[in-house]
């Protein structure tokens, strides 16, 4: 059994407020889950307005697709304009 993490920080340049980073946020998590079948949380910079830090966890018997999904993740997230990847990280566990 392979599990994959990937870790993204990103930047929401129109929040100005918690309520507004969490609207965001909601949107993408929703999103995410309905689209590819991963296990998602907001782990980090959870008291900062325009960063969020989410991880992404994936578990298969073959490393292939959990490389190709948590890069389709990753390709999803820069295209959506209401936030900027600052930076993205896959591991394999």
């Amino acid at each position: 059994m392979i599990i994959g993490l990937l870790q993204v920080e990103i930047l929401i340049p129109g929040s100005n407020s918690l309520k507004d980073k969490r609207s965001v946020l909601k949107r993408i998590l929703f999103h995410i889950r309905k689209n590819y079948n991963v296990s998602v949380a907001e782990t980090g910079l959870n008291d900062k307005w325009r960063r969020a830090e989410l991880s992404f966890i994936i578990i298969n018997s073959l490393k292939d697709p959990i490389e190709r999904t948590l890069r389709l993740i990753v390709s999803n997230l820069h295209e959506n304009p209401d936030i900027e990847v600052l930076f993205d990280r896959i591991e394999f566990l």
